[in-house]
């Protein structure tokens, strides 16, 4: 089976879509970690994490096996029988006889191997197929239970920061809810420029597609601390800054790579800004918003 290579916004998040990939269990499957996720300014992520992963090829016969199988089939000759005499009176016979045995063996040998590929290949196919229809046919828990079960799961974190914590709920929108975590003692939950609190949010999300059949993007987000609410008040004056030099200069501007939630409150904050337009440019993980003139975002 050949090498996989996956990206993601944690090492586990790349594992995991491998795993879809090759569609096989995690303890049927090798990993390499090609390059661990970076994160830059305000804990945004810098580069996704990377890896590559194949099906662990089946282990070869011992060695030792192998020389019985081939020790097997040559019988002992007679200690009290002259050397050479056997051969002699079986040379034709077992000359063709050889001859025709190597041929049949080769060509078992080449049969039996192609049937081996092709029924890894096949049960790859079909474990890839069978985990995909669970997928598709799994019903997605309505969000307010999606919203009960993402509490819980940050409570058991709480509890291993030795945190008490407390949530608010905010509907954004019919598709979103923003739940907003504080407490006590929550500053390790936090962590440096808000770096574990983006942690958290990515792992209830994990935890939510595979527990709920919530969507990849997901649809509930938990803001540990106001990490993310700072956040986007900070993105949402650096955009309306940018915006005015575009205006007044006349020369677009293009920003950092961000994630899609990030690109997207950029253009949301700059739709009502009839000065500018915005436009995304590039490939994940390289992806970033283009801010130009109006009437220059074609």
């Amino acid at each position: 089976m050949e090498w996989v290579e996956t990206t993601g916004k944690t090492v586990h998040e790349a594992r995991e879509a491998a795993l879809d990939i090759l569609g096989v269990h995690e303890d049927e499957a090798e990993f390499e970690v090609l390059a661990e996720a970076r994160t830059g300014l305000l804990g945004r992520l810098k580069e996704e994490a990377r890896v590559r992963a194949r099906v662990q090829p089946a282990a070869p016969r011992a060695k030792n096996e192998r020389s019985r199988r081939r020790r097997g089939g040559k019988p002992r000759q007679d200690q009290n029988e002259p050397k050479g005499a056997r051969r002699k009176q079986n040379d034709g016979a077992s000359s063709d006889s050889n001859n025709e045995g190597r041929t049949k063996r080769k060509k078992g040998s080449g049969a039996s191997s192609g049937r081996q590929g092709q029924n890894q290949d096949q049960q790859v196919k079909k474990t890839t197929g069978s985990r995909q229809e669970t997928m598709t046919n799994e019903a997605t828990m309505p969000l307010t239970e999606q919203a009960v079960l993402a509490e819980q799961f940050v409570v058991g974190l709480a509890e291993k920061f030795g945190s008490t914590v407390t949530f608010n709920h905010e509907q954004v929108d019919d598709e979103e809810i923003r739940i907003t975590v504080s407490g006590e003692n929550i500053g390790r939950m936090v962590g440096h420029r808000g770096a574990t609190a983006m942690a958290i949010d990515d792992l209830v999300r994990t935890v939510l597609q595979r527990q709920a059949g919530s969507s990849r993007n997901g649809r509930i987000r938990v803001d540990v601390g106001g990490v993310r609410a700072r956040r986007a008040e900070a993105l949402a004056k650096f955009a309306h800054a940018q915006a005015q030099r575009v205006a007044e200069t006349g020369t677009p501007c293009s920003l950092e790579p961000m994630n899609s939630s990030d690109r997207k409150l950029i253009h949301d904050t700059l739709a009502e800004v009839a000065s500018v337009e915005t436009k995304s440019a590039g490939e994940d993980p390289n992806r970033r918003v283009v801010i130009v003139p109006a009437g220059d975002a074609a």
